[in-house]
């Protein structure tokens, strides 16, 4: 198996950029999320945003370019999201803000193993080194204390982790081969059509006693958080943020994305303690730094070999030539 190499384009860094403002995005949508499930039905806002992002969206692709491969691997990146945020917004209706955040980044601890199988490759010694940097910070973060269980919120947004791992490992296979506008798209709609769906399922009187059902048979309050939480939400967080993982994810390896998606459980936690008075305890707080630690060891890369080959050749044309 040969080394898993960050792709390099004509500015590598741009990439990287707008990764981790998608990521900041995703942090800070843990308390809004946080804040409209205190009364909103979970699968009923996650149907509302990601409409709202395929409306937006709608409107920039009708004059881009289809085609039918677009479409399906769109279909399959689409029901892996749609998975992944069921189980996520499912769950985030039975833990705090800040643990949501840290489950849903052990995407980043399974996406290595994810990727290794799927592709083949290993990775780089950098990404290495930082997967286990934040793999011992997501440890210090989750692991319940002794005596504690799992809640079942957890339970689902740390399955949920698992299945947005293998969600980027694909987004990275697939996306760099199509238009990121009608991608993101077409994701969006499945996600929507999946919320949306999956909330009518539960609200069947078979399954109405159910955790899930009884969650979902709240009443949307429109004169609280939920309109504003939805606009939020759909605009930045799903039609913004997946046009921008969409974009970057397919300049990058599946490995180095998952290292600075990394960073959306500290930015998570930073909001939620100042915005939802939720607190991290002492091995939190060292976790948390082992995580930011982990991100910042896997961005120092080594030189491409291709350019340090162009510049010994360059050197050794001008000994000749001398």
């Amino acid at each position: 198996m040969r080394p898993l190499q960050h792709e390099t384009g004509s500015s590598p860094w741009r990439a990287d950029a707008v990764l981790v403002v998608v990521t900041i995005a995703w942090g800070s949508s843990f308390v809004v999320v946080r804040h409209a499930l205190d009364t909103a039905p979970p699968l009923t806002l996650l149907f509302a945003r990601f409409a709202l992002g395929t409306a937006l969206l709608a409107g920039a692709v009708w004059r881009r370019p289809w085609t039918a491969a677009a479409g399906r691997d769109g279909l399959v990146l689409g029901f892996l999201l749609a998975s992944g945020m069921c189980l996520q917004v499912s769950g985030q209706a039975g833990t705090t803000a800040t643990k949501a955040g840290f489950l849903t980044g052990l995407a980043s601890v399974f996406t290595p193993f994810v990727a290794v199988a799927r592709t083949r490759r290993l990775p780089t010694v950098a990404n290495a080194l930082g997967i286990a940097l934040a793999t011992a910070g997501f440890l210090l973060l989750t692991y319940p204390p002794a005596g504690a269980a799992f809640e079942r919120g957890d339970l689902l947004v740390g399955v949920s982790g698992f299945v947005f791992a293998v969600y980027g490992v694909e987004l990275a296979e697939r996306a760099g081969r199509h238009d990121a506008v009608w991608l993101t798209a077409i994701q969006l709609a499945v996600v929507a059509a999946g919320a949306g769906l999956s909330s009518l399922v539960f609200r069947t009187p078979s399954l109405a006693t159910t955790a899930a059902g009884k969650l979902e048979a709240r009443t949307v309050d429109w004169g609280g958080p939920f309109p504003w939480s939805v606009l939020y939400l759909g605009i930045l967080c799903s039609a913004g943020a997946f046009l921008g993982w969409t974009w970057a994810q397919g300049r990058m390896s599946a490995i180095h994305g998952a290292i600075i998606l990394a960073l959306e459980p500290v930015v998570a936690a930073l909001l939620a303690a100042w915005l939802l008075r939720e607190r991290l305890s002492a091995r939190g707080v060292v976790g948390a730094v082992l995580v930011f630690v982990g991100i910042v060891v896997s961005e120092i890369r080594r030189r491409p070999a291709a350019a340090r080959t162009g510049e010994e050749s360059k050197r050794a044309f001008s000994a000749v030539s001398d």
